[in-house]
């Protein structure tokens, strides 16, 4: 990527950001509420808020880096490898500082080489943290029908009679 392509990118992104920030700082305080549902809607509201606003410093943060690398010279190389980032990654993400590859490797729950954690896997399910590798599919289907809970009754014992219903 040529330096007035990158230098074009990241004053897009710094507009970006200074907007939301603006935006962000801008916004009232919840308002204080009396009851308990009340109290964990601000609660919950201000958590969010607290998120974003660090969402949007670390953005800041990954600006001013990238507008350094830019002004050396390293702008679209990765900060750790050195290898050249693809246009199209800057393109979606002005900030990025590593390979798509190394990103993958580096966020939290996947295993790099080298990494000891033995026997845990991703289990490739969005609502399973873990897959334990010893248990085979049969022996997981075995452990599933040896449940000790009853199977959901078929009807609940209730029968009305249309006719017996009265109208007023």
């Amino acid at each position: 990527m040529d330096q007035a392509q990158a230098r074009a990118l990241l004053a897009g992104e710094r507009a970006r950001l200074q907007r939301l920030l603006q935006a962000e700082a801008s916004e009232p305080p919840p308002a204080e509420l009396g009851d308990e549902v009340d109290d964990a809607d601000r609660r919950n509201t201000e958590e969010t808020g607290t998120a974003v606003d660090q969402l949007l410093r670390a953005r800041w943060a990954a600006l001013q880096r990238a507008e350094a690398r830019l002004a050396a010279g390293s702008y679209g190389r990765s900060v750790r490898s050195g290898q050249r980032i693809p246009d199209q990654r800057l393109e979606a993400d002005p900030l990025a500082e590593l390979t798509a590859q190394e990103e993958a490797a580096a966020e939290p729950g996947t295993l790099g080489e080298g990494d000891d954690a033995v026997g845990l896997v991703s289990a490739g399910h969005p609502f399973e943290v873990l897959a334990d590798t010893d248990i085979t599919p049969e022996e997981e289907q075995a452990s599933d029908e040896d449940d000790d809970e009853p199977a959901p009754a078929s009807s609940l014992g209730i029968h009305i009679e249309r006719d017996d219903w009265t109208r007023s």
